[in-house]
């Protein structure tokens, strides 16, 4: 039930990188919060992410340059981590791409 949740989450509200060159969907900060209550129910390993902000002509969005990864193997604090990251985050128009692996990768 939660993937389902998780890809509605995406189809919704996740902005396209391809004009980027990038096969993935960024979510804005408010959905990237969820998306780890998403995450955390599927116990998905959080690697890092990467971080964009809207371009200057507001239609695509461009690298802020302000990543994080986490090198451990526990996804409560992989999760704990990504959380913290977004927290120090001031800017609410910032975007962000997780790096995730799946719970069997996680164990």
């Amino acid at each position: 039930m939660t993937i389902s949740k998780i890809l509605e989450l995406y189809a919704r509200s996740g902005r396209s990188l391809h004009d980027n060159g990038l096969h993935e969907a960024a979510l804005g900060l408010p959905e990237a919060r969820h998306a780890l209550d998403l995450f955390a129910g599927q116990k998905w390993l959080i690697l890092g992410g990467d971080v964009y902000r809207p371009s200057q002509d507001a239609q695509g969005l461009e690298p802020a340059y302000e990543n994080w990864s986490y090198e451990g193997r526990n996804f409560e604090e992989g999760i704990a981590q990504a959380r913290k990251f977004l927290d120090s985050l001031r800017d609410p128009s910032m975007f962000i791409v997780f790096v995730v692996v799946d719970r069997s990768a996680a164990q």
